[in-house]
């Protein structure tokens, strides 16, 4: 049985989070998962196709957990620079 699941996450910041977890993209955590990851406007959409439930898990916690960091570092750097998104 195949597993997916797409997230679709709206913010202003979706090309610098990109660009920040690309790197990651590049280089395969495992072979059990496929992960695959776009930017449409202001939406960052990231795409995971696994074979069990248990490679789902663990891609999603990888990489919700790799965005939300990259989001918290864009935010903080947004801030210290007087880019406030107000």
């Amino acid at each position: 049985m195949k597993f997916k699941a797409e997230f679709v996450f709206e913010t202003d910041d979706a090309g610098s989070i990109y660009e920040a977890v690309l790197p990651e993209l590049e280089t395969p955590v495992s072979d059990r998962s496929i992960i695959g990851m776009k930017v449409n406007d202001s939406n960052l959409v990231l795409s995971v196709e696994t074979e069990d439930v248990v490679s789902m898990r663990s891609a999603l916690n990888t990489w919700l957990r790799l965005i939300q960091i990259a989001n918290e570092v864009s935010q903080t750097t947004n801030n210290a620079f007087g880019f406030d998104e107000d």
